[in-house]
């Protein structure tokens, strides 16, 4: 199934089979950050995974914490752990997107990657 998908747009998708430390098989956030030139074709699309954050809990600066709202498709503050980049196929997006990301969560996001991935 090809869906066009829209970076920054926030989706629920099972990321499973998963091994070791990657986020398990429910249902997860993500965001899209691969640019729309590639998100428009039938290829994969670059995600980053996200997961309820508890207060309290500590904030990495490889993490993104982004607070719920109705336009980012959120119920709870999420931290999307930029270093568990993902390519994924268009047939895990079997749901609509659930909301899109501001640019400045995106900037932070980015941020996150660059770190993560020895970019300056």
């Amino acid at each position: 199934m090809f869906m066009p998908l829209s970076r920054a747009e926030v989706y629920f998708v099972k990321l499973g089979p998963t091994r070791g430390r990657e986020l398990d098989r429910k249902r997860r956030p993500v965001v899209v950050v691969s640019i729309n030139a590639i998100n428009s074709k039938p290829l994969v699309v670059t995600v980053i995974p996200g997961k309820t954050h508890n207060p309290g809990q500590m904030v990495y600066d490889n993490e993104v914490l982004v607070e719920p709202s109705p336009t980012k498709g959120l119920r709870n503050p999420t931290l999307f752990e930029c270093f568990q980049i993902k390519a994924l196929d268009h047939s895990r997006f079997d749901q609509g997107p659930a909301g899109v990301l501001s640019s400045e969560d995106m900037a932070r996001i980015e941020d996150g990657m660059r770190l993560c991935l020895g970019l300056s």
